[in-house]
């Protein structure tokens, strides 16, 4: 009884600080360019600057040079700190600035304490501002990347990740390996690096979020004084969010002698502007469950099957395990999504997943960065509600809608399988879900 008193009343405190935050986010436009800052308690600041875009901004012969330059711009220095003086002053201050890259957006982070935001901004802004790409580090740079894309291939579910993107997007952006290739790095200069930033230093490209102890009026003030005289010239909107849909099943496969085999099957998914999404979400987050307790717990088939959904804006579903039994394991995926798709969700099933997704939601709040990257990727997609009001949204869905959206989207599946191809029966991974 006191431990069913006690989650109760952190559930109701959780619940008052995110409605706390919900009232306290502010968005403003500084000379062209959109800030998100929402106040908190905590003694840490997180800020990151997103360039809208990812994949969309290059076409397949430049896949990498996302990563690339977005992790040149804090680890080849900047026009006021050379590599070894700016990595020196984030030691010194337990400042972190990095650069990432993925397919619908790239970002360049600052994570500090409060006490020494006034330095982790410094490099920020710099970074943001003046990197400069010198040429001796950028190639030090390009080794590093280029041993991380080589040993990216020899880990089976970084294979395996990568085949089910080529597979299933074939002829899109989502087709492209973000962080490149061995002959795509390679042939990055130095001018490429820099041509392909100065098209994203622009206002009109970029958001930038502020989590973190601080006051508005002075958010204001320092973004004015170092973002307040960027390029601001018209781009292309971000490509439009669409729904996935895979209507038949296919199955590629990859031979490789492995202790285990690796297999991930990849799903269709609604668009995350669609009020149905949030549903998607909870059935798959149901179907993860199930798969736990049908493949692992009763039959010991895996270690650890997964169930999820991806809501990017082009967005796909999957369902994964590993197994040294791939037949009876996918088998048993299949059978369970034929009983979920049959009228087999519960009104329990849909109380327990939107419990856990509001445990989710609360615990990713604990971070001030993975607050304020949750609002920058709401911001792109086009409004901040997303997440500001997501559990709303999670609470809204019904039985009904959850079954019915699920149904429409796990017609087809497109297999991957890594591993001992001579053990595998292609009626079984030919069979739909019915």
């Amino acid at each position: 009884m006191k431990i069913q008193r006690y989650i109760f009343v952190m559930l109701l405190v959780s619940l008052s600080l995110g409605v706390q935050a919900r009232n306290s986010v502010k968005e403003m436009t500084v000379n062209g360019l959109k800030v998100v800052f929402m106040p908190s308690s905590k003694q840490t600041v997180a800020a990151i600057m997103f360039f809208k875009g990812g994949t969309a901004n290059y076409d397949e012969k430049q896949q990498g040079i996302g990563a690339l330059t977005l992790a040149a711009t804090s680890d080849c220095g900047t026009q006021k700190y050379a590599k070894d003086a700016f990595k020196n002053m984030a030691d010194k201050y337990g400042v972190s600035v990095s650069g990432s890259a993925g397919y619908d957006y790239s970002s360049i982070s600052l994570e500090c304490v409060k006490p020494y935001f006034s330095e982790g901004w410094k490099l920020f802004s710099e970074a943001v501002n003046h990197p400069v790409f010198e040429k001796k580090e950028l190639g030090l740079l390009k080794q590093k990347l280029i041993a991380g894309i080589q040993n990216r291939k020899s880990n089976p579910d970084n294979t395996l990740s990568d085949m089910c993107m080529k597979n299933t997007f074939q002829g899109t952006r989502y087709a492209y390996q973000v962080p490149g290739t061995v002959e795509t790095m390679k042939a990055f200069t130095q001018d490429d690096v820099k041509n392909y930033y100065n098209k994203l230093l622009n206002a009109n490209k970029m958001v930038l979020v502020i989590v973190g102890n601080l006051k508005e009026q002075d958010i204001r003030k320092m973004v004015e004084k170092d973002f307040g005289n960027l390029p601001s010239t018209p781009v292309e909107p971000m490509p439009a969010a669409i729904a996935t849909t895979i209507d038949t099943n296919s199955l590629n496969t990859e031979s490789r002698k492995l202790s285990t085999n690796y297999i991930q099957g990849m799903l269709g998914a609604p668009a995350f502007t669609s009020p149905d999404s949030y549903a998607f979400r909870l059935a798959f987050n149901i179907l993860r469950n199930k798969l736990f307790e049908e493949v692992r717990t009763k039959r010991n088939l895996s270690y650890a099957p997964q169930a999820f959904s991806s809501t990017g804006f082009i967005p796909y579903s999957a369902v994964y395990v590993t197994t040294t039994k791939p037949n009876e394991a996918v088998t048993v995926m299949v059978n369970e999504m034929d009983t979920l798709k049959n009228d087999g969700f519960t009104d329990v099933d849909l109380r327990n997943s939107k419990s856990e997704y509001t445990t989710y939601y609360f615990m990713g709040k604990q971070s001030t960065y993975n607050t304020a990257y949750s609002l920058g990727v709401a911001k792109i997609k086009g409004s901040i509600d997303m997440t500001t009001h997501f559990i709303d949204h999670i609470d809204a869905v019904t039985l009904a809608q959850m079954q019915k959206i699920f149904s429409q989207y796990v017609d087809g599946i497109n297999w991957n399988y890594l591993g001992d191809e001579s053990v595998i029966d292609k009626d079984v991974f030919n069979r739909k879900v019915k």
